[in-house]
């Protein structure tokens, strides 16, 4: 292919030719030729080559702001390379931190070097390293030849999860195995719950003999009871809520707080199960354990703001899966979708719990334009964030707990609001 000095070249030729002809100047017709001809040797002096490039990674699945290494190694199967450029594609999202993934070199016949780079993943999502483009150029770098190693490596950076000490979200009726979680109400266990009155047929080494000698009455321990609860999570990643900027927006916040609250509850041996819907719907059945995370992990992390399935389709689909009285959590910006309301009523009906952790679009929207240095029509966003807030209250008024969630509050922060669900 043409580089720019070439074409340059080749235009100058053949106007100075053109001059030289319709001055009869001789000079420069001779001189028109004497750059076709340095242009004519440039393209015989183009090498071919055989190169063959792969690339190993430490990992490829890792957690935001975590680093991988990559090594990209360069065969030369053919002759001299001459000049030599070698660009291994990374997403433009993804931080180069040590080493570089460009370079030149002259590699010679049989030939090879290394290429060690770091990256950093800020930003969860699915990546895609490479493909790898290398470059030969002729001496006179005046044409080079191109090809495409159609290699690419595959990289899966999940979302952050947070460590949470305690919520108290738990099924109303939860399911008992063996060696289950505490659940805040009486029954089979081994923990203090509570005293209360003697009954007939209680078992006497429940009955808690120091209050019996300070009362007189016959009093009995309980104890905490132990259980399973079987949480739901609905995970709205429609196009809405791309608002706002790569690094901020409710797709982002929203995956992390799914994150974290299946971390949770997989580690206090809970059953959880996850709807992600947006052009799609994609449903990871309940189960526990970590495989059961990774799954979850993985469909969060692929999980890109498109199409505006409406959540009240997704819960008439999903109601018939999920434990009646169990805990339901949505994640969602509350943004362009009518049938709110109707989903929220569909589940309160049939005596779901539901919490709805909302990032707040309009606050993500705003603070993207501060940073471009965009006007902000402050009278609009007033009536928006009215909209909202009226929106959030109908939905209380069923009921709901309502977890209004801004950019600047951290996220734990956000998850102690619903301590006393």
């Amino acid at each position: 292919m043409w580089t720019k000095k070439a074409a340059s070249i080749v235009s100058m030729a053949v106007i100075i030719v053109l001059l030289g002809m319709a001055t009869r100047n001789l000079l420069l017709v001779m001189l028109s030729l004497a750059a076709l001809v340095y242009t004519t040797v440039s393209v015989f002096a183009n090498t071919s080559t055989r190169l063959t490039a792969d690339r190993e990674m430490s990992q490829e699945k890792i957690f935001e702001d975590g680093t991988v290494k990559v090594e990209l190694r360069i065969l030369n199967q053919g002759g001299k390379t001459g000049f030599l450029e070698v660009r291994d594609k990374v997403p433009r999202t993804i931080q180069l931190k040590d080493g570089t993934n460009y370079t030149y070199l002259n590699l010679s016949p049989k030939g090879a070097t290394r290429l060690k780079y770091t990256l950093k993943c800020p930003l969860k999502g699915v990546y895609k390293i490479g493909p790898i483009t290398l470059r030969t150029h002729d001496p006179l770098n005046m044409f080079y030849k191109e090809k495409t190693v159609a290699f690419e490596s595959d990289l899966t950076v999940f979302p952050q999860v947070r460590d949470v000490k305690e919520l108290y979200i738990k099924s109303k009726q939860p399911k008992m195995y063996p060696g289950e979680m505490k659940v805040k109400m009486p029954g089979p266990g081994s923990e203090f719950f509570a005293i209360r009155d003697y009954m007939p047929g209680d078992p006497f080494r429940d009955i808690n003999w120091k209050a019996y000698a300070s009362t007189g009455k016959l009093l009995v321990n309980e104890h905490e009871r132990l259980s399973v609860s079987d949480i739901t999570i609905l995970f709205d990643s429609r196009s809405s809520s791309r608002y706002g900027m790569d690094s901020d927006n409710a797709n982002l916040y929203g995956a992390r707080a799914a994150a974290t609250l299946a971390n949770f509850f997989l580690k206090r041996r809970d059953s959880v199960q996850m709807v992600v819907y947006s052009d799609k719907v994609l449903t990871i059945k309940k189960g526990t354990g970590q495989k059961q995370l990774f799954e979850l992990l993985t469909a969060l992390a692929g999980a890109t703001p498109k199409g505006d399935i409406p959540l009240s389709g997704i819960v008439e689909v999903a109601i018939p899966y999920m434990p009646r009285q169990s805990p339901v959590i949505v994640i969602s910006n509350l943004e362009e979708d009518d049938s709110i309301r109707k989903a929220v009523s569909m589940m309160m009906m049939l005596e779901f719990d539901v919490t709805i952790i909302s990032p707040n679009s309009i606050e993500f929207e705003i603070m993207a334009k501060q940073k471009k240095g965009e006007k902000i029509n402050a009278a609009a966003y007033d009536i928006l964030r009215l909209e909202r807030e009226i929106l959030m209250q109908e939905l209380r008024g069923y009921g709901v707990k309502v977890l209004d969630w801004k950019p600047a509050t951290p996220l734990t922060q956000i998850l102690l609001e619903a301590r006393n669900y």
